[in-house]
């Protein structure tokens, strides 16, 4: 079954550049979340591509991949990079973007392997779960 009647997906390599929280949410703009998602999907999205610009201390020619698939009351966003990744129970306290996160998404988790960091999460506007999975 699928999560909505409407699903669409998009995948963007950026530049680890300011500019790129901007490409962000054009593209989620053009992909036309609903209003009751939209405004948290966005801001969470550019947090978390603006935090990897900041400090996944990346030369210009490594990429942060973001990934989004989005349904019409649904979306799961994943930011990706070849940085060092963090420990998610410090910064949550200290960092504002991660604060947002633990407040706007309904689930979210940062996974960190030798090849470097993801930081993903949901926003469902089906589930009255507030459940956080760090």
């Amino acid at each position: 079954m699928p999560i909505a009647a409407r699903t669409e997906e998009v995948l963007l390599a950026l530049e680890p550049r300011p500019e790129s929280a901007r490409l962000v949410r054009r593209a989620l703009a053009a992909h036309g979340l609903d209003e009751d998602v939209e405004h948290a999907v966005t801001l969470l999205a550019t947090e978390l591509v603006g935090n990897a610009v900041r400090h996944a201390g990346l030369d210009t020619a490594q990429r942060i991949v973001f990934f989004a698939r989005l349904g019409e009351d649904y979306a799961r966003v994943e930011v990706a990079d070849p940085g060092p990744g963090f420990d998610p129970h410090a910064v949550v306290t200290e960092g504002f973007g991660m604060r947002l996160l633990e407040k706007l998404s309904h689930r979210w988790g940062v996974d960190t392997t030798e090849r470097g960091c993801r930081v993903w999460f949901e926003v469902d506007r089906r589930s009255r779960r507030f459940a956080r999975d760090a």
